[in-house]
């Protein structure tokens, strides 16, 4: 196998040199290892070039050719593993003051501005033909690297080249396109004027949106325009109309192989490719164009085959009660990935073997396979077009899909084998495609500091300095999007972590804590600011509601392991990827739409501290728990294993709840969803028990303000654990890491609260409600409070508290042993404590007189 490879993330001119290189040896196979730039991605979109993407080479590799690299450190792992003694290596690069040449290597090397130009003045010289696209392409990646001809690694061979390719049907126009994202302020006031008139409708299924406006002036650049419209609001087919003076201009993308744009645009006297171009008119109006291209809209969309032409038919199917071990069998036997369930004759849902695995590991070969069906069920009919179940199967990110006749019974089911053997290649750019970027610079340097905006571009550098792809993830991610301020900031790195964290710290002067077993590491600054550091991981786990073992992985398995969609997306910090948002699960989507959404069947079951952090988040946030996520959140309880958590893990949880803004919500949502019945399962949460958690809540700035310090995890037990049974509560302590004298506190409050409320009712003296609970705790006082609506109680009872903590006695127990001759210890305690009392009531006593009447009425 002979292979030519740019360098890894390779630009236009690292694809664009190795494409030229193929053209004049066609031998070779074009293989690009890790992620395209974004222009050069975004390019590739639109046009069909051949290569291949981090394949598995089994053959001999007998001769690989670097292009715009000469160093072996700079290539895709799955490459370097084929190299052997006899593999010959050749590289090609324009950098003439290369640093370090592995001496296995032969390289050209050449002053000269882009490498491309070097590959294609060869093309020129053999005589090779090119077609405008291809000649597209060159040209870019020669405009790129030279900086528009500016730069001075500039050479006259470059500007030959250049001549060369557009005498070959070159478009500056593309050119103009992917070396430019930025637009100008007329450019943005169009783009803005053209997003408020887009109109979208269907054509035989297919989804199109034409966008108008009307200026007088020129303003150039529609092109980029037109693109930036169409990603920014994800459209499949967008036609862009546009009357700037007296001429009017077409501009059209589309995503759809069944949309011809090239024919739409030859129709108005105009040209492009099949999913990109563009026409000028003159003397017409814009309704009269838009009138038109409505008109023959249909003429230039090809249908495809249909979903019946391409599925499975008849459908292998299992019963929705037969149990998950035989369906384990089945399709260890079959070789399938997945089966329809069916109950009563219908289609209820479909079992996939990630989830049939999952299950099998965990030990629930007895169960009924439709507790681990998605009942979420994307559908086709027969007579949809092909083009509309691969859409479907991409965007929701699924294996298969049963196919229903006109009257709803399943005829036939569509695989991901079915679709790759229509079209493979194509299917695979278009899976690709499914990663979502989008660039979100913009948003970090207005919503983050400056400190902390420079501390990750640091970070970002040392993952250049360290050839280590470096992301921000979670948490962090999710609230910038927000618009809400977070800087705990997690770090994930594709590489060795530690080392990784080991550079940074020395860099950045901070102190390292390592965490191996897990792969982490922490850095601390001098003034207490944090940054936690992570290997890319997956985490799997032995059993349910076991902690994580840990093992390398990639950036999407990493966020694959996370809780929910909102929290698994990341930022790329490397500095020329610097703002680049990555979303595998639609998790921007989900964050738009206020969903709460697990990233897969079982990730209750392998954490179901899950489920209570689903419900802090939903309440944060005023979102909601997805239908599907919460039916398996249903089933995750049911199925007990909230219980099989320890108490520790379960505490951290609902202290998290209570440090919320509104933690309430949070508990009233627990109860609602019977979480709350799981945790403690003899509390019964009643609109008595609601009055109670909302005036302790709205009571707890009062006790810290008098306390400065309470526990309110206690506080909350005390109103959930009331009235429980000795023996369970001697349960709940012991799970929940609570003091044993917790047991006596509450069963005392509970006796004395009958007579305790009508005393603070009635304001009756404070030393008699003194000597009903003296100096409360917090949590008494907490406890206490939640009991009391009227305002006017509640002020008592607080005015008794304030006059506790400021009551002091001048006189001591030894003033009564020296001065009034009292010996006996139980005695001075008996007199002194009503000393206290008659200074509770009276704080303006004089106290050696009141002293001596206290010991007159003793005697």
């Amino acid at each position: 196998m002979k292979i030519v490879t740019p360098h890894r993330t390779p630009d236009f001119d690292g694809f664009a040199s190795a494409y030229a290189f193929k053209k004049i040896n066609p031998e070779f196979e074009i293989v690009v290892s890790g992620r395209f730039q974004q222009n050069l991605e975004e390019f590739l979109r639109l046009f069909e070039f051949k290569y291949l993407r981090d394949v598995e080479i089994n053959e001999n590799l007998k001769e690989l050719v670097l292009v715009d690299t000469a160093s072996l450190d700079r290539i895709g792992s799955k490459i370097l593993e084929k190299i052997t003694d006899y593999t010959k290596i050749v590289a090609y690069d324009h950098h003439p003051k290369l640093k370090l040449i592995d001496e296995k290597i032969e390289v050209d090397s050449f002053e000269i501005g882009a490498i491309t130009s070097y590959f294609v003045l060869k093309i020129k010289e053999n005589g090779i033909d090119i077609s405008p696209e291809e000649a597209t392409l060159f040209l870019i990646a020669i405009y790129e690297d030279t900086g528009n001809f500016l730069y001075d690694t500039t050479t006259v061979e470059d500007l030959e080249a250049a001549k060369f390719l557009l005498e070959n049907g070159a478009r500056l126009d593309w050119v103009q396109e992917f070396i430019s994202f930025e637009l100008n302020s007329e450019q943005k006031e169009l783009l803005h004027l053209l997003s408020e008139n887009v109109e979208t409708f269907n054509i035989y299924d297919y989804k199109i949106a034409i966008a108008k406006a009307e200026i007088e002036k020129f303003i150039g650049g529609l092109n980029v325009i037109t693109y930036k419209l169409w990603e920014f609001e994800d459209l499949e087919t967008l036609i862009v109309v546009v009357r700037m003076g007296k001429k009017v201009f077409l501009v059209g993308r589309t995503k759809n192989d069944d949309i011809s744009i090239k024919k739409i645009m030859q129709y108005f006297g105009g040209n492009g490719h099949e999913k990109a171009g563009s026409a000028t008119l003159q003397n017409v109006s814009l309704d009269e164009v838009i009138y038109k291209l409505k008109d023959v809209l249909p003429k230039f969309i090809n249908f495809s085959k249909k979903a019946k032409d391409i599925m499975t038919s008849p459908v292998r199917t299992v019963f929705s009660h037969e149990n998950i071990g035989k369906v384990y069998e089945m399709m260890n036997l079959t070789g399938h990935g997945g089966f329809p369930i069916i109950e009563g004759n219908k289609l209820v849902g479909i079992v996939t073997r990630k989830a049939v695995d999952k299950a099998m590991r965990h030990g629930f070969s007895d169960r009924p396979v439709k507790s681990i069906m998605t009942t979420s069920l994307v559908t086709v009919h027969e007579d949809d077009p092909v083009f509309k179940v691969r859409k479907l199967m991409l965007e929701n990110d699924v294996g298969r899909i049963p196919v229903l006749s006109k009257n709803n019974i399943l005829v036939g089911i569509i695989t991901r084998s079915d679709l790759l053997n229509l079209d493979e290649k194509e299917l695979k750019k278009e899976k690709e495609s499914t990663l979502k970027f989008e660039d979100v610079k913009h948003l970090m340097v207005d919503r983050i500091p400056s400190r902390i905006l420079n501390l990750l571009r640091l970070i970002g550098s040392y993952g250049e300095d360290k050839k280590m792809p470096v992301y921000v993830v979670g948490g962090f991610v999710r609230d910038l999007l927000l618009g809400l301020e977070n800087y705990d900031i997690d770090i994930v790195v594709e590489g060795n972590g530690l080392e990784f964290a080991k550079y940074a710290s020395k860099q950045l002067g901070a102190k390292m804590v390592e965490h191996e077993k897990f792969l982490t590491a922490s850095l601390f600054f001098k003034d207490g600011f944090r940054i936690d550091i992570a290997t890319a991981r997956t985490e799997y786990y032995e059993k349910p509601a076991d902690l994580p073992q840990v093992d390398i992985s990639t950036i999407k398995k990493d966020l694959y392991r996370r809780d929910f969609t909102i929290n698994a997306m990341a930022i790329k910090l490397n500095t020329k990827e610097f703002g680049l948002l990555y979303d595998f699960f639609d998790s921007r989507k989900d964050l738009k739409e206020g969903l709460i959404r697990v990233l897969h069947k079982l990730s209750f079951v392998e954490d179901p501290t899950r489920i209570i952090r689903a419900v802090r988040f939903e309440q944060r946030f005023g979102f909601k728990i997805e239908e599907e996520t919460l039916r398996i959140l249903h089933e995750t309880l049911n199925g007990g294993f909230l219980e099989k958590v320890s108490g520790q893990r379960i505490r951290q949880e609902l202290e998290k709840i209570l440090g919320e803004r509104e933690p309430l919500n949070a508990i009233k949502r627990l109860a609602q969803l019977k979480i709350l019945k799981h945790i403690f399962p003899k509390t019964y949460f009643t609109s008595v028990m609601e009055k109670k958690l909302e005036n302790l809540f709205n009571n707890l700035r009062i006790i810290r303000e008098l306390y400065k310090k309470v526990n309110i995890f206690y506080s909350l037990l005390r109103i959930l654990l009331e009235y429980y049974d000795i023996d369970t509560l001697k349960q709940v302590i012991k799970k929940y890491g609570i003091p044993k004298k917790f047991i006596d506190e509450i069963k005392a409050t509970e006796t004395r609260l009958p007579p305790l409320l009508n005393m603070i009712k009635y304001k009756i003296r404070f030393s008699d409600i003194y000597k009903v609970i003296g100096k409360p705790s917090a949590e008494t006082a907490a406890h206490i409070m939640s009991y009391i609506d009227e305002e006017d109680s509640k002020e008592y009872f607080v005015e008794y508290l304030k006059r506790v903590f400021s009551t002091k006695l001048s006189i001591s127990g030894n003033y009564l042993k020296e001065k009034m001759n009292v010996k006996n210890s139980v005695e001075i305690g008996k007199v002194m404590n009503e000393l206290y009392c008659r200074k509770l009531d009276n704080p303006s006593i004089n106290e050696e007189g009141e002293l001596k009447k206290i010991l007159e009425d003793e005697t």
